[in-house]
């Protein structure tokens, strides 16, 4: 583990004593080679520095809790030349017994979170809660990085702010590959996710923008879901959820999540689902052949009827209607070919599939093209508005 600080000094003439400028917050960098512990490099480091992690596989030391922590604002950067990565190299943090996440980044509270945290380019496999989490954190950029087999989420920014989300590729957990919740100005762009039972997962957030993300081959391809699926309390607004540009297909893998969870009662073949949640603006998306439906529009209490979670038993904690979201220049094909002929709502598979028991709730779909399968599924109470119609 080597280490590089930075010290001015200057030399005020021949024959002059050097004088060296106070200590400065000046960013340093560490080194860390394989054999060699990240966490005890995060420790040494002061905030803003940057620990460069050499390609190999990291067996951390603790025996509970997170493989690397991380309390102050650091930058955690896998450095792999071009040629290494071409060759196959990664820099992989691997579970050991009893650890239960790769890299958790977190602040004392929200009055105090880190402010910036930055990780690039790991290999994060197989802890039985999360790849990479992230609570009380403001200023962050996940970037690069892969989740493989992390069984809560993959990758779970929560309780936080101001943050990039981008070209990671995450899979195979028994939650979401992704996870955004209770967090505010969020980017999510250019990723991958599939093989769990939500790729992409949205809950009591505000302004969160997902663009260019290719999600596939999981039980539900998106899920915008109302805040009784997520574990903390609304946000005073949770609007401004931008889904554009994005390709959802092909998620029709059976469900593989514990049983008693809200994510065991999503059926497969799901694109994407709005279940319950406001404000949400879905322009320019590509999604296909998921058997159940392209995209869903349904109120919470419906959704979960006659399971666990049911609103008898878990009465919403808001209103359980999705309003105001707006459906616009989407390609929907081949959706809802092939739904579980023995899930109550199987009828109404379709491109799109539209529930409601409750009239008034502006919700609006213009310039989608036209589908092969069946065209609205109207479902039950007010409609939304045609296909034709402007949805401004």
């Amino acid at each position: 583990m080597n280490t590089g600080r930075l010290r001015i000094c200057a030399g005020l003439g021949l024959g002059l004593a050097v004088v060296c400028t106070p200590p400065v917050a000046l960013a340093g960098s560490i080194t860390v080679s394989p054999g060699e512990s990240i966490q005890a490099a995060v420790d040494a480091a002061s905030a803003k520095d940057t620990i460069y992690v050499l390609p190999g596989t990291y067996h951390e030391p603790a025996l509970t809790g997170p493989a690397v922590h991380v309390t102050k604002a650091l930058k955690l950067i896998a450095k792999i030349s071009t040629a290494e990565r071409e060759a196959g190299a990664k820099a992989i943090i691997e579970a050991m017994p009893g650890q239960t996440d790769g890299v958790l980044a977190e602040g004392p509270d929200a009055s105090n979170p880190i402010l910036g945290f930055q990780i690039k380019g790991f290999t994060i496999q197989g802890f039985p809660n999360n790849g990479i989490f992230l609570r009380y954190v403001d200023g962050f950029k996940i970037e690069g990085n892969e989740s493989i087999n992390n069984l809560e989420n993959g990758i779970w920014p929560t309780l936080s702010a101001n943050g990039l989300v981008k070209r990671n590729v995450a899979y195979g957990s028994e939650d979401s590959s992704l996870w955004v919740e209770a967090s505010e100005n969020v980017r999510v762009l250019n990723n991958e996710f599939y093989g769990s039972p939500t790729g992409l997962e949205v809950t009591v957030s505000n302004n969160v923008f997902m663009k260019g993300n290719d999600v596939h081959d999981n039980t539900v391809g998106v899920g915008f879901y109302h805040p009784n699926a997520a574990s903390l309390p609304p946000l005073a607004t949770m609007a401004d959820w931008t889904f554009k540009g994005n390709h959802v297909y092909n998620n029709n893998m059976p469900n593989n999540a514990p049983p008693g969870t809200m994510s065991a009662a999503l059926p497969a073949g799901g694109g994407v689902l709005v279940m319950g949640t406001d404000y949400g603006t879905f322009d320019k998306n590509v999604i296909q052949n998921n058997d159940f439906y392209g995209v869903a529009v349904i109120d919470y209490c419906t959704a979960v009827a006659g399971g666990d979670f049911d609103c008898t038993a878990n009465p919403p904690i808001v209103d359980e209607y999705p309003d105001v979201n707006k459906f616009r220049g989407n390609t929907m094909t081949g959706n809802g070919t092939n739904p579980d002929p023995s899930h109550p709502l199987a009828d109404y598979a379709a491109d799109i599939t539209y529930i409601m028991f409750d009239a008034g709730h502006y919700n609006c779909f213009a310039k989608n093209n036209e589908y092969d399968t069946r065209e609205y599924v109207v479902g039950i109470g007010y409609p939304p508005s045609w296909n034709g119609q402007t949805c401004k």
